[in-house]
């Protein structure tokens, strides 16, 4: 930062003229007394009011400059940990990454993210794999995908090399000259990227845009990327298990400005940014040439005057010189106008300049505050006043540096995540739900102690550093049962009560490591576990948290590989009409047979698909194959399809059930489409018409799983379902609960004064299906009626269901 200096001498003094008769110096002497000591005080007053002039000015800029690199750095390190996301995309990944999966990750990874000229992935290619990914490329749609480099502004086909790292997958269009350009023929570009892969970490450069003419101030940013499962320990371990590299061109031009355009930055000051020396001589002639400049009209010797300040920006492992002076005319330009005030006016306002002094320096404090907020309000969250994320992850890498110690002592992490707090934001609004969290906040300040530190995280994620107790598990568990017992009492919002409650993950140190990453994994394991053991309670982290991750994952490589080979299978359960008996057709349930655990059941892959999103290509394939084997029955009916929540959401499912029905030959009059409550929570005007879209081909609407859900009766007045299907719970308790009979009967007279049919599933005794029938129920389904069975099997099943004193 550059050092800011004032000085000046104040010289006076007055040639003698003539000489005064001595009565009249005498007269005037108290005068000129007072004149010359009122004269000498404005000069003082003028010259301090200066000096404070500037030092406000001074600091006021450098508050505002501060909070601008803030804003900057911030913004850069939004953009570079999506870079991180690519790698984090290959490196998880159990299969290869194909370009479109790659094209359209990195499309919504960056989209609406100005300054990104475009992504790109350099695979490792070795000499002898050089014709198959070229071949590959061009059955991709690249055409002419050769390996090539570039040299005196001439793309040429690259010399034979033992490695290549060329550009293989891009968000660029297909016909975009930089589709394999080896990046490793180029000194500069090769350099950063050696330099990223031994130190693990994003490298980057200043560069230019081969296929821009004139070039542009950018940067390449370079990110390694490893094979999933080796090590990297070692130079020579990351050297030998590189995989490749994610490489981001931004224009850091135009970056800067959309971030400084997005946080409203001040107009004030004028920001130069300059790049690395990278061992050039960073003289002038180097430094008047900027990457960026906020006011490209500001001269460069401006930047080399006193008033300016200077930090570094930086990208990845470079740094960015910036420089930032008081823009011309601003507010923040050293003025002198009460200096000249206080001149003209002499003896008579020196004291009113003592007051203004006073004053001013008052205010001058209430700057120096204001800049100190503005740099809290960075490490604070606003809304509940709680740290933020960042200071979190400070703290608690601070804890962990000092539990590292000798001493070893204990303290615990706990995660915490708000239960139903989603319902509340979508019933009662998100200013009432902004209004929960700082109750929640306020509660959570009140359980925990002053030598322990609470953030909030984020959304309704909070996170709590305990220090020691005497016995640290003990000290967790019962902190968290208070947190639970505070956070289960009801919330007044809005005038309504409102209830929530909170899961809570526990992570201890030195019992579960001292390593910050695991930790912070750990307490998410044992905070997901707790969400699955019924929410509104904690759980202290056990190393078998950890085996059912790695088996949640293992599972899924293997689902990806099921899908990927069709190891599905469509079973079909029949569905009857309960009054005549007749089979009206069947429910498509998808199995899938694992090869070494063979069938494997729904409800153990069926929830990982969604959470993965597999099930977009699963419900898919189920859809087809359902609308396909409808065809071939020979009495018709119809075949009834489900819906995941993750399928609605699809912007071509339409298209995608058209073209089930076109490619099949299937009427749309006999094709059932059930979909759960919780499909139509969110997006309710969109739905709608997607719905109405629906029944205008023909298409039937079925409202699965009826009576277990939250807004099951407003789903009803609200879409235009021709069915409701009765949960098997209420089935299974028909002969044992009066309630359950009353349930269905009122269901029945709905049904019927909202034009809709009613399905009954789980139907397995012949005294429920009568019941059922006595009460009015349209259709049943269930064991008694018929088991799921694969196509091949449907032909030899019944089409009748007559119970007992029918047939006699």
């Amino acid at each position: 930062m550059g050092e800011w200096n004032q000085s000046g001498d104040i010289k006076g003094g007055a040639p003698l003229g003539r000489r005064i008769p001595a009565s009249r110096l005498r007269l005037h002497r108290p005068a000129l007394i007072a004149a010359a000591i009122g004269l000498l005080l404005s000069l003082i007053a003028a010259c301090a009011v200066g000096r404070w002039e500037q030092r406000v000015s001074r600091a006021e800029f450098e508050g505002v400059a501060a909070t601008e690199l803030i804003v900057l750095q911030n913004g850069i390190n939004e953009y570079l940990s999506r870079l991180g996301a690519l790698r984090t995309l290959f490196e998880s990944a159990n299969e290869e990454i194909t370009r479109s999966e790659f094209e359209v990750f990195s499309g919504r990874l960056f989209e609406d993210h100005p300054g990104i000229l475009r992504v790109s992935w350099l695979p490792k290619i070795y000499r002898k794999e050089r014709a198959d990914y070229e071949a590959a490329a061009v059955n991709d749609g690249v055409v002419g995908y050769q390996i090539k480099a570039f040299a005196a502004g001439v793309f040429s086909p690259a010399p034979p090399s033992n490695q290549y790292f060329p550009v293989y997958f891009s968000t660029e269009p297909k016909t975009s000259a930089v589709y394999g350009l080896d990046y490793s023929t180029e000194p500069t570009r090769w350099n950063t990227m050696e330099r990223g892969r031994d130190n693990d970490s994003i490298a980057a450069v200043p560069a230019k845009l081969y296929d821009i003419k004139g070039g542009t101030h950018g940067v390449m940013v370079s990110v390694p990327v490893y094979v999933k499962g080796t090590s990297r320990t070692t130079i020579a371990d990351r050297r030998r298990n590189l995989d490749g590299y994610v490489v981001g061109m931004f224009d850091l031009a135009q970056l800067m400005q959309s971030i400084r355009t997005a946080t409203a930055a001040s107009s004030d000051i004028a920001i130069n940014a300059y790049p690395p020396d990278f061992g050039r001589s960073a003289g002038p002639q180097y430094r008047s040439v900027p990457d960026y400049s906020s006011a490209p009209q500001t001269p460069i010797e401006a930047f080399a005057s006193a008033t300016r300040w200077s930090a570094t920006l930086r990208i990845g492992d470079a740094e960015w010189q910036m420089w930032a002076v008081p823009a011309a005319g601003g507010r923040l330009t050293a003025r002198h106008d009460r200096a000249l005030i206080v001149l003209t006016a002499g003896v008579i306002i020196t004291l009113c300049v003592v007051v203004y002094l006073v004053l001013a320096g008052r205010n001058s404090r209430q700057v120096e505050l204001a800049n100190q907020r503005v740099l809290e309000l960075a490490r604070i969250d606003v809304l509940t006043g709680l740290p933020n994320r960042g200071v979190f992850l400070e703290q608690l890498e601070a804890a962990v540096g000092r539990r590292a110690s000798p001493r070893g002592d204990s303290f615990s992490v706990l995660m915490l995540d708000l239960d139903r707090f989603k319902n509340v934001n979508d019933s009662l609004g998100h200013a009432a739900g902004d209004a929960l969290l700082r109750e929640v906040a306020s509660r959570l300040r009140s359980a925990v102690r002053d030598t322990d530190m609470l953030a909030r995280l984020g959304g309704d994620e909070f996170a709590i550093i305990q220090a020691g107790c005497d016995d640290q598990r003990q000290g967790s568990i019962d902190l968290a049962a208070r947190i639970c017992r505070s956070i289960a009492e009801p919330f007044l919002l809005l005038g309504r009560q409102v209830e929530v409650g909170t899961s809570i993950g526990i992570a201890m140190v030195p019992e579960h490591g001292r390593d910050l990453e695991q930790l912070l994994k750990k307490a998410d394991l044992a905070l997901y576990r707790s969400k699955s053991a019924g929410r509104n309670c904690a759980t202290v982290y056990d190393q078998a948290m950890s085996a059912e991750l790695e088996a949640r994952n293992t599972l899924e490589g293997d689902l990806r590989d099921a899908i990927a080979r069709c190891q599905f299978e469509v079973y079909y359960q029949p569905f009857f009409e309960v009054q005549s008996g007749d089979r009206r057709g069947f429910e498509a349930l998808v199995r899938w047979r694992h090869p070494v655990r063979g069938l494997v059941p729904p409800d153990q892959f069926i929830p990982l698909a969604e959470d993965t999103g597999l099930i977009v290509p699963l419900g898919e394939w189920v859809l087809r194959r359902a609308c396909d084997d409808a065809t071939r029955w020979p009495e018709g009916g119809k075949v009834a399809v489900n819906l995941s929540p993750v399928q609605f959401k699809q912007a071509e499912l339409f298209e995608i059930i058209q073209s089930a029905l076109r490619n099949s030959g299937l009427p749309p009059e006999r094709l059932e489409l059930e979909l759960t409550e919780s499909v139509l929570l969110e997006r309710a005007s969109e739905n709608y018409a997607f719905m109405q879209k629906l029944k205008s081909i023909g298409v039937a609407l079925a409202l699965d799983d009826f009576g277990i859900g939250y807004s099951s009766l407003s789903c009803l007045t609200a879409f235009p379902f021709d069915k409701i299907k009765i949960d098997k719970s209420f089935i299974g308790n028909l002969n044992r609960l009066h309630k359950s009979s009353a349930i269905i009967s009122s269901v029945v007279t709905l049904a019927r004064g909202l034009d809709m049919s009613v399905t009954a599933e789980g139907v397995e005794t012949r005294e429920q299906f009568e019941m059922l029938r006595t009460l009015g129920v349209n259709f049943a389904q269930g064991y008694l009626l018929g088991r799921p069975a694969p196509f091949a099997e449907l032909e030899g099943q019944p089409q009748f269901f007559r119970p007992r004193q029918d047939a006699a």
